[in-house]
C-alpha cells in the first residue's frame, strides 16, 4: 500500500514536457497545464450568465406551471454539460497548440 502511494505521489509530480528541464520548472509550463480548467470554468460562467439573462424571456412567455419548472431545469442542467464539453475542448486544443508553439520557440 505504501509503495503504491509513493508511486502515485511521484506520477503527481512529473510535468508532460520531460526533455526540456527549463519548461518543467517554469511558470509558463503550470499555466497552460492548468489553461483546460480556466477554460471550462469561462464557459461555465457564459452559460449561467446567459441562461439567467434569457430565462424569463423565452420560457416564462410561453409557458406556465410545472412544465416551466421541468423544461427550465433540464435546459440549464443540458447546458451545463455542453458548456463542460465544449470547454474542454477548446481547452485541450488550446493547450496544445500552446505548447507546440513554447517549444518551437525553446528549441535552438
Amino acid at each position: 500500500m505504501k509503495k503504491s502511494f509513493l508511486r502515485l505521489r511521484k506520477l503527481g509530480t512529473k510535468i508532460n514536457i520531460q526533455n526540456d528541464p527549463v519548461l518543467e520548472h517554469s511558470c509558463a509550463g503550470r499555466i497552460l497545464s492548468a489553461l483546460t480548467l480556466i477554460v471550462v470554468i469561462f464557459c461555465l460562467g457564459l452559460w449561467i450568465t446567459a441562461f439567467l439573462l434569457l430565462k424569463d424571456r423565452l420560457f416564462t412567455a410561453t409557458l406556465s406551471g410545472n412544465i416551466l419548472t421541468n423544461l427550465t431545469c433540464l435546459t440549464f442542467f443540458g447546458g451545463l454539460v455542453i458548456a463542460i464539453f465544449v470547454g474542454a475542448m477548446a481547452g485541450n486544443f488550446l493547450r496544445r497548440e500552446f505548447w507546440k508553439r513554447l517549444i518551437v520557440r525553446r528549441k535552438p
